[in-house]
């Protein structure tokens, strides 16, 4: 079995899931993966093909730098 196959499969849970923790459960128990292996296979395609708006930090304010010279 290669990554484009197991990608379909992950692909499968997810549609069939809400819950983050319940497609890390299914993925863990169809392919005999522990906790990191899991995360590591599931969690990027959640953050590619999701459409869910990802909260994310403010950026900080930088100073700006002077235009004029004295």
């Amino acid at each position: 079995m290669n990554w484009i196959e197991i990608d379909k499969i992950l692909y499968g849970i997810i549609s069939r899931h809400d819950v983050v923790e319940d497609m890390l459960k299914e993925a863990k128990t169809q392919f005999k993966w522990n906790d990191r292996q899991a995360e590591t296979a599931l969690l990027p395609l959640l953050n590619r093909n999701t459409n869910k708006t990802i909260i994310t930090e403010i950026p900080k304010k930088r100073s700006k730098r002077s235009t004029k010279r004295k």
